[in-house]
């Protein structure tokens, strides 16, 4: 190879490896499709898809418009590229947690789990909806600080003094007594 034509092999190599993987933001995205359009300076890619974990398990996260990404093109061939990583900037900042994993919310909400102190931590900005067909089962002491509304029955049983007992305000509502009555067909008043 002369001379000559060695530098322009380089650049072409140069060319093609720039190529592979590059830096845009997020232009456009179809949630219903599952693509996005990713501008690379001048250039915008046809609409594509986003990495994400599929499998028997699978997480759905969309890009956000505006959002700075990588987008990889396998061969250097743009009609194939997809968006394989986000990068930090400014307007979206990474959370810093140290050793803690969490999700961030666009309304703030945000979950984290401390593997240090095993802490789940919920945070949320507006309602939560468990649904659980089967049932749902706590095994834990709970306080509740709020209302609560029951729809259906509610059945409670607990231990006080070795006997199963529910305990409502300090009161047994198995062995409360009622003053100032008598035996017959009336009706005690409340519970004390």
């Amino acid at each position: 190879m002369n001379s000559a034509a060695r530098p322009a092999a380089a650049a072409a190599t140069d060319r093609a490896v720039a190529d592979l993987v590059r830096e845009g933001v997020v232009d456009s995205v179809d949630l219903a499709a599952g693509k996005a359009i990713v501008r690379l300076g001048d250039l915008f890619t046809p609409p594509i898809d986003w990495a994400m974990a599929v499998g028997d398990t699978t997480i759905w996260i969309p890009p956000t418009v505006g959002q700075p990404v990588t987008v990889t093109c396998p061969e250097g061939d743009i009609e194939r590229a997809f968006i394989s990583g986000s990068l930090p900037s400014s307007q979206m900042a990474p959370l810093f947690l140290g050793a803690s994993v969490g999700i961030r919310f666009k309304d703030g909400a945000i979950i984290t789990y401390d593997p240090q102190a095993q802490k789940l931590h919920l945070q949320l900005t507006g309602a939560a909806e468990l649904v659980a067909p089967e049932g749902l089962s706590l095994k834990a002491d709970v306080d509740i600080e709020g209302d609560v509304t029951v729809k259906g029955g509610l059945k409670a049983s607990g231990v006080v003094e070795g006997e199963q007992d529910v305990v409502f305000a300090g009161t047994s509502a198995k062995s409360h007594t009622h003053g100032g009555v008598s035996a017959g067909t009336g009706f005690s008043g409340p519970p004390r």
